[in-house]
């Protein structure tokens, strides 16, 4: 089913709040900025997402509007790729086109206010002790991301010199949560070098598309 028929169901009054809570379970599949559990996690700041049909309601219009945001922008990408295979003989959309259409991203007026939020909550999480960090080649990564990750949190706006910062290390960021993802069993070694990564991602793309 599309999103507009999920989405439809939350508002449903006639429904359970099961059935309105699964509904918009469903819309997530369909639309995760942050990937499923990581966009979940963030409407669950808002309330019980899965019991509270208020909080359900508010939590869809809050995925609505990046959804609706997300679109606006791709809407905008391909009118001008039009523009620029017709003029330019442009075949392939740039590495920055191609970046900005794979980051996960919140699109629309939350984006600051959502991945601020995410960045809090991961940099709040508990950190493998030291000697784990090291054994994984960690420490170095998890010493610069902190640091980059606080002071984009000292102040409640965009911090381009940590995002810039943060940019230059995403492909070591994305090669570790890579590597220790095929470890056998998942680990907090594995959670750890995924939260490093999505904190800058995030901390990155906290800027509107340009």
């Amino acid at each position: 089913m599309s999103f507009t028929v999920h989405a439809r169901r939350v508002r449903d009054e006639r429904l359970s709040p099961a059935r309105r809570g699964a509904a918009l379970g469903s819309a997530v599949v369909l639309y995760c900025p942050f990937g499923f559990t990581w966009t979940r996690a963030h409407l669950d700041l808002i309330g019980d997402t899965r019991r509270d049909t208020r909080a359900m309601v508010t939590a869809l219009e809050v995925l609505e509007r990046s959804r609706n945001a997300r679109g606006a922008e791709w809407a905008e990408f391909s009118r001008r790729r039009t523009v620029e295979k017709h003029e330019a003989h442009r075949r392939t959309p740039s590495a920055v086109d191609r970046a900005w259409m794979e980051a996960p991203r919140w699109a629309g007026p939350d984006l600051h206010h959502a991945h601020r939020a995410m960045v809090l909550r991961w940099s709040c999480l508990p950190v493998p002790p030291p000697a784990e960090l090291r054994r994984e080649g960690l420490a170095d990564l998890e010493r610069a991301v902190t640091a980059q990750v606080e002071a984009y949190l000292a102040e409640d706006r965009p911090n381009p010199e940590a995002a810039v910062v943060l940019g230059g290390l995403l492909p070591r960021l994305r090669d570790a949560a890579a590597r220790t993802r095929r470890t056998r069993t998942k680990s907090r070694l594995e959670a750890r070098a995924d939260q490093l990564r999505m904190m800058a991602e995030l901390v990155h793309w906290d800027r509107p598309r340009i």
